[in-house]
């Protein structure tokens, strides 16, 4: 599940990037053509951010339950 988000994420910000239609593509495209370095920057940080966020909220707190429940966390 972790890696189909993983996949699902860079292929949306992919699609927004061929089809600019509002949301953080966009931005990183008009940062790009209006060479401000900057916003494109800032973009890149928020999009790891949000990605980051996924991973440590949702996805390890799923991994964590799936592990005690099937054992795993046992020495």
């Amino acid at each position: 599940m972790k890696l189909g988000w993983a996949f699902a994420w860079r292929s949306l910000m992919a699609a927004e990037l061929l089809y600019i239609s509002g949301g953080l593509g966009q931005l990183l495209m008009m940062g790009r053509e209006f060479n401000d370095i900057a916003e494109v920057v800032a973009v890149m940080v928020l999009i790891v951010t949000i990605g980051l966020l996924n991973d440590r909220l949702l996805f390890s707190t799923l991994e964590r339950k799936v592990r005690e429940r099937f054992g795993y966390d046992r020495a």
